[in-house]
């Protein structure tokens, strides 16, 4: 939909008064001395409520159009925030294929096979992220009054919108199944803890190879700043802004509007309803010594932010048969990437290679005629018929050999097994064990430790607010481990053996049976 252009006799709408005909050279400048561009574009603030009752007009917005890019402004209807207005500049980039290629990868990877709503994609993620961006930006101006009109300026706004947009641009096939599970798989000195490669990195790559790939109009000083926004790298932050690094990737406590959308949209998609209000959360900010903080009052709805995080990883992230169903994906993108010459793992090198991966890879595995890839056709398929690698139990690690866990191997279980059935004894090869950590965003610390609160909008103090003085009921640790295993034959001679192994190297490690569901129970119950 395309905005209207205003007709009247405001001064922003003067053709006389609107900067140069390209946006880096308008963004270097201050806006001209008769019209204060902060309190214009407060005034004609249109909120979401706004937005649904009357057809929308933003006359700052439109009059910088031909400068600010190639296209008009557009209104899209998100399911989830309503009404999403965004300016012709990041139109721009959105109708580019690096962020077009986002339609192409589920937000949720294989969790779509297991929770039929959740079909949703990076690209709307990117668009509700971006908005939620301009919110946040909007929110933090207003509540800072004239400093915040004064500070902030055109160019610090189109930055965080850019960023919210191309934050994920950067993501593999099925999303983090491919950085989590598939590139650890293909480089053999893939370090988890310091990766050769992460998606953040690639995303800011993606976003400068899309600027220059589609000429679209800004300078190199917002391309580096987009591409600091998106790392959460603050090197370069300017003074009196550096509250601007933790909108779109907050470092300092995952407080941001990347995670806000997710929760949102996965909830939403998955059907599993979150607790925490986060259009209070946007709506209760104001900065303070450089700093995003909240109201006190919020401090609950902040915790309810993190246990909704947690609460969907044990739902829906880590639901066992979408893990099933992921093993099975990563080990045919494996074995097409023996066959195919590493063209998917060293794509990551490249973006113009880069771009070409998306989910789509499965169906090009299913249809091939390469006589090399029948496994991998035979996987495929076998996830088509719901044939997955069978789920076998898991248990929870004791707390207190959280921090000094070594994650279990699938030599450590077949190396526990008895006397069983199969030829030649299990093998490493037939198992998965999947070594599971949830958290509150940050390890085994409590992210709210490091969050800032305020009691009146006119404090100029911040201050944190222990635990012990919120509630008795928050949990004590933000940490939690679990061991999973899989059995990849689903003949129940392979599972009952692998059973055993598992339950025969939980009394080498603890001397008694941790799992969950004692195995006499499920056998009875297969």
């Amino acid at each position: 939909m395309t905005i209207p252009a205003i007709h009247s006799d405001d001064t922003t709408t003067n053709k006389s008064l609107i900067p140069g005909a390209c946006l880096h050279a308008f963004l270097s400048q201050q806006p001209p001395a008769e019209v204060d561009l902060g309190d214009c574009e407060e005034d004609r603030f249109v909120t979401l409520s706004q937005l649904q009752h009357q057809q929308p007009t933003f006359p700052v917005e439109e009059a910088f159009r031909n400068c600010g890019g190639t296209r008009s402004g557009k209104i899209i209807n998100d399911p989830v925030h309503g009404h999403m207005y965004f300016p012709g500049l990041v139109v721009d980039a959105i109708d580019t294929p690096q962020v077009q290629r986002l339609r192409e990868l589920k937000q949720l990877g294989t969790a779509y096979y297991v929770f039929p709503g959740a079909s949703h994609n990076r690209f709307e993620h990117s668009l509700g992220t971006c908005h939620l961006a301009t919110n946040m930006f909007e929110a933090l101006k207003r509540s800072s009054g004239k400093c915040g009109s004064a500070c902030l300026d055109h160019v610090d706004k189109i930055s965080i919108q850019l960023a919210g947009l191309c934050h994920d641009l950067g993501h593999g096939p099925f999303s983090h199944v491919f950085d989590n599970e598939f590139l650890p798989r293909r480089y053999s000195n893939w370090d988890r803890k310091n990766p050769l490669w992460n998606h953040e990195v690639m995303s800011a790559n993606m976003f400068e190879w899309m600027v220059d790939e589609n000429h679209i109009d800004i300078g190199e000083d917002v391309v580096k700043r987009v591409r600091g926004l998106i790392t959460s790298e603050d090197s370069n932050a300017i003074t009196g802004k550096r509250f601007l690094w933790d909108i779109v990737a907050n470092k300092r406590n995952s407080v941001d509007v990347d995670k806000f959308d997710y929760l949102m949209r996965d909830s939403h998609n998955a059907g599993v309803k979150g607790s925490a209000d986060i259009s209070r959360l946007v709506s209760f900010m104001k900065v303070i010594d450089d700093e995003i903080c909240f109201k006190a009052s919020e401090v609950h709805n902040v915790y309810e932010l993190f246990h909704t995080r947690a609460s969907l990883h044990q739902k829906v992230y880590t639901h066992r048969k979408a893990k099933a169903i992921e093993y099975m994906v990563v080990d045919a993108l494996t074995e097409a990437d023996v066959i195919w010459d590493n063209e998917i793992s060293s794509a990551i090198w490249n973006t113009e290679q880069f771009i070409k991966l998306d989910d789509s890879l499965l169906k090009r595995i299913e249809w091939s005629a390469e006589p090399q890839l029948k496994h991998a056709r035979a996987l495929v398929r076998r996830i088509r018929s719901r044939d997955l690698y069978h789920y076998v139990n898991e248990y929870a690690v004791p707390e207190e050999d959280i921090l000094n866990f070594k994650p279990v191997t699938e030599v450590s279980i077949s190396s526990c097994q008895g006397h069983n059935r199969i030829p030649g004894g299990l093998k490493p090869n037939d198992i998965i064990v999947q070594n599971m950590k949830i958290d509150y965003a940050m390890k085994d610390k409590n992210p709210v430790d490091s969050v800032k609160f305020f009691q009146d909008y006119t404090d100029e103090n911040s201050f944190h607010i222990d635990k012990s003085k919120v509630s008795a009921l928050l949990p004590s640790s933000f940490i939690e481990r679990k061991v999973r295993v899989f059995s990849k034959n689903r003949d129940p001679v392979y599972i009952e053996a692998v059973e055993e192994a598992f339950l025969n190297h939980q009394r080498k490690m603890y001397r008694t049976a941790q799992q969950l569901t004692p195995a006499r129970k499920r056998l009875r119950n297969r």
